[in-house]
């Protein structure tokens, strides 16, 4: 089933005005594909959801969905936090990850691949810079934010003491 744009970005903003005061962010919204369908919406922190917040939230965004009935027939709702190894937006939840490992697929080859993996070092005129370990060698990747079709956080890098891939234990690409 396809929607028009409208009712997604509709939503999308009174979602907002539900999350906001609870300091949490929109993080996703896929509406569901036929009647009976899932509606999920990803929500988020800087410091994590926790439980308690996610059935607060679950709620109320129930009570909304019933008011505005923007469904045909009948649908599941589903809140939870994008994970650890969520999808990042681009290019907002790039900023919020420099300094951390992420997984970068572009729409077209850069450097002969298409799949990158490394830390963000930081975004300015329209390029992510990352940098990757390879054994003692570090190298710096510029890749255009709009050539890049996903972006995923890989946390379990960020949280293995000692990892090699991790930048600051690699020599500076600049020297």
């Amino acid at each position: 089933m396809i929607y028009p744009l409208e009712l997604k970005t509709r939503l999308e903003n009174e979602l907002e005005i539900i999350l906001s005061p609870l300091g949490l962010r929109l993080h996703g919204l896929v509406l569901p594909g036929k009647s009976g369908g899932v509606v999920k919406v990803f929500v988020d922190h800087p410091e994590g959801v926790g439980l308690d917040q996610l059935e607060t939230v679950s709620r109320r965004i129930s009570d909304l969905l019933d008011v505005l009935d923007p469904f045909p027939g009948t649908y599941r709702l589903e809140v939870s936090s994008p994970g650890l190894d969520r999808v990042l937006r681009v290019p907002e939840d790039l900023s919020i990850h420099i300094g951390k490992h992420i997984k970068v697929k572009t729409k077209e080859s850069l450097e002969g691949q298409r799949v990158f993996r490394g830390t963000i070092d930081n975004i300015s005129d329209g390029n992510l810079m990352l940098v990757s370990a390879e054994g003692k060698k570090s190298f710096r990747h510029p890749i255009p934010l709009n050539v890049i079709a996903e972006a995923r956080a890989e946390f379990w890098l960020d949280s293995v003491p000692g990892n090699t891939r991790d930048s600051e234990q690699a020599p500076d690409p600049t020297n």
